[in-house]
């Protein structure tokens, strides 16, 4: 089957089940996508068609807009967009991700019209149950901060690979200092020390300036949420 044919066919099964619930298809480039546009966030998840005639595809992404809004504004909108993909359209920051998650169709190829129809049913049942209830627990700041507090005791990152929540490498601290200012967490100064630890590194003192901004400004951000 041509790679085109792969696609048509996995688009329309998806367009079928995804557009009565608003998830708009962004479909040129190589890397397709299905996003839900909404005022406080945007869900999304992405595809890629490979040669070898499989498809990657990610789980569910959640863009925060409260909490992106102080990290574009500490960097700064001109650097964030020449440094991530970012234009407000297709391409958001990813807040937090669905990192338990697996593509269990990585790899294999995908050809047939029935194979296509095996998949696609497979991601539309992730989408309904576990993707589901990702969306509905983490779109809630509070339980993205309970997240947080459990790694804190694991010894683990807000970002771990396998059990973390958050997205991104070193502004994932970034992330989860917004989020526990925003939520008016009780622990706040504590996080703050732990992130000072990990940003007064001389490896990392090209994060520094960024991080003391951003730390200044959340000293006049008020709380949403009084845990």
């Amino acid at each position: 089957m041509l790679k085109s044919d792969r696609k048509k066919n996995v688009f329309k099964i998806f367009d079928e089940y995804l557009k009565p619930l608003n998830f708009k298809a962004e479909k040129a480039g190589g890397d397709p996508a299905y996003l839900l546009k909404l005022d406080d966030r945007v869900i999304s998840f992405f595809m890629n068609f490979k040669d070898a005639e499989w498809i990657a595809i990610s789980g569910i992404k959640i863009s925060i807009l409260e909490v992106e809004k102080y990290l574009i504004e500490a960097f700064g909108k001109g650097y964030i967009m020449d440094k991530y993909f970012f234009d407000e359209k297709k391409y958001f920051l990813t807040t937090i991700n669905d990192k338990n998650f697996t593509n269990i169709y990585d790899g294999i190829e995908i050809n047939s019209e029935n194979e296509i129809i095996n998949f696609t049913h497979w991601y539309i049942n992730y989408l309904e149950t576990s993707g589901k209830k990702f969306i509905e627990t983490y779109s809630y700041l509070p339980n993205v901060l309970r997240k947080m507090d459990e790694l804190d005791v694991k010894g683990k990152t807000w970002q771990d690979r396998e059990e973390g929540i958050l997205s991104g490498s070193l502004d994932a601290q970034f992330r989860g200092l917004i989020i526990s200012k925003l939520c008016n967490d009780r622990n706040y100064l504590k996080k703050i020390e732990y992130c000072d630890n990990i940003f007064n590194i001389d490896t990392r003192k090209d994060w520094l300036p960024y991080y003391e901004k951003l730390k200044e400004r959340l000293n006049t951000v008020e709380p949403i949420y009084n845990l």
